[in-house]
């Protein structure tokens, strides 16, 4: 925490000489969250002993994150942004007692930075740094990308009813520097293209993306330089590819609101890459939805498919992701919905499942008091086989270490209950307490084990300010 205090004491002095010096304003603010986290059967180790029966007993934590913005505006067309963010360096949070008695507590990064310029004598915004990306996703969260990542996006207004947004990004590269050995293909590169269409009622987007992986992207090296570990696939490919990889997604989503107070919504991906035999991976997701607005409550009706692997062939069937960089949210448990720090197994793709969730949310019966309650059900679309298989078979891929987490079979489903309930204290600051329930039915025969059902109680309050 003090090292938090005497970076944001020297922004100050700094940003406040450049304000003299360039008539530049800085204005503050941030996000600041505290969570206290009551799980049973949730924080054991990831692969088939995932929540296995006898594996865990209750446990609690609890944490924090803080985000701090600083906005450097040198008028309405130039303007920066830093977001410094305290961290315990593995995760987005920091956990209490994670430094011991007398510790520094945690570090600070600086989760955000980017420039944003209007190109002169246009509307073309120019967004260049580190910054949020989330590929449009009307239904449910992206299963593709949300998330903060390095690059430029160009948003260009074509008239009142069109605007093209283009982007350049690169989830990974490794630095060549001096004196160091070079690596080549060793970056990953994503181009992208979408296209704003707002009418009267309506909104639709279709979009697409490229993704050129290179084949020693995400290698680990030890201290003689020699890889110790496969290049990462960043949920690329299949398998660990050798070989430089091209990926590509193309979607369609938008959402109708004219037949107010009915709004529907509809999202369709396509995805797959270059690679050959196991590395090669292809997979479709579809999604829609329908909401009705009520005065005191808006109850909403939602459900997807995402292909999976097949029983007989070698390559893969799932839909591509970003290196865990999505945000696909039906459940407060499985997968990545009102997280609230101190979260979840956390599974951000829709990838291999299929499901349907039923609920209502916006209830308020008292001021400044709201709830909202969903049961989703979904179930896996990967054959048994890629689990029950032999690893040697050189048809596909085995998945037995994976565990249902993260990677469900056509015999395995679950039932998801989630609770959320938020109160506004003050102005700034809201009280959050969810509660979520995953009802597992995970195939004993096919994981060799038999699995609990997992709860999660979190109590979280939000500084906005």
């Amino acid at each position: 925490m003090k090292k938090l205090v005497t970076l944001i004491l020297a922004a100050g002095m700094v940003f406040s000489t450049a304000n003299g010096a360039s008539a530049v304003d800085m204005k503050v603010s941030g996000e600041w969250q505290t969570a206290f986290t009551f799980a049973d059967n949730m924080y054991n180790d990831y692969g088939a002993a995932k929540n296995h029966k006898g594996s865990s007993d209750g446990t609690f934590k609890a944490a924090q994150r803080i985000r701090i913005n600083f906005d450097l505006v040198a008028s309405e067309y130039v303007s920066g942004r830093v977001q410094l963010q305290v961290t315990d360096g593995d995760t987005n949070e920091y956990n209490w007692g994670t430094a011991g008695t007398g510790g520094t507590g945690a570090g600070v990064t600086a989760r955000l930075a980017y420039l944003d310029w209007i190109v002169p004598n246009t509307n073309v915004l120019v967004r260049m740094g580190r910054q949020s990306v989330a590929l449009p996703s009307y239904t449910f969260g992206s299963s593709v990308l949300d998330d903060v990542i390095d690059g430029v996006v160009v948003s260009a207004p074509i008239n009142d009813m069109v605007a093209l947004n283009i982007g350049w990004l690169r989830p990974a590269a490794e630095v060549n520097k001096w004196d160091n050995p070079h690596r080549p293909h060793s970056s990953v590169d994503l181009a992208y293209l979408s296209l704003d269409v707002t009418g009267d009622g309506f909104k639709v987007t279709p979009w697409g993306m490229v993704g050129f992986v290179g084949s020693m992207a995400g290698a680990e090296y030890n201290a003689a330089g020699n890889v110790i570990a496969g290049p990462s696939t960043f949920d690329m490919l299949g398998d660990v590819s050798n070989e430089n990889t091209t990926a590509y997604w193309v979607g369609l989503g938008g959402e109708l609101t004219m037949f107010d107070p009915f709004k529907f919504t509809a999202d369709f991906l396509y995805s797959g890459n270059d690679a050959d035999h196991t590395a090669e991976r292809s997979g479709w997701y579809a999604a829609l939805g329908a909401e009705m607005r009520l005065s005191m409550a808006t109850p909403f009706l939602r459900g997807w498919y995402a292909s999976g692997d097949d029983a007989d062939s070698e390559d893969s069937g799932r839909l591509l992701s970003v290196d865990g960089s999505a945000a696909f949210d039906p459940s407060g448990i499985y997968f990545d919905y009102y997280s609230q720090i101190s979260g979840t197994p956390d599974v951000c793709s829709a990838a291999g499942t299929w499901g349907v969730q039923l609920g209502v949310k916006d209830v308020s019966f008292i001021q400044d008091l709201s709830h909202q309650l969903s049961v989703t059900y979904f179930q896996g679309t990967n054959n048994t086989n890629r689990v029950t298989g032999p690893a040697t078979s050189a048809t596909f891929v085995n998945h037995k270490n994976d565990g249902p987490i993260g990677y469900m079979t056509t015999a395995d489903s679950a039932w998801s209950i989630d609770f959320m309930n938020s109160y506004k204290l003050y102005e700034n600051l809201t009280a959050n307490l969810l509660l979520s329930y995953l009802v597992t039915d995970f195939d004993e025969k096919v994981w060799g084990r038999d699995y609990d059902n997992i709860f999660r109680g979190t109590l979280n309050f939000t500084y906005e300010f």
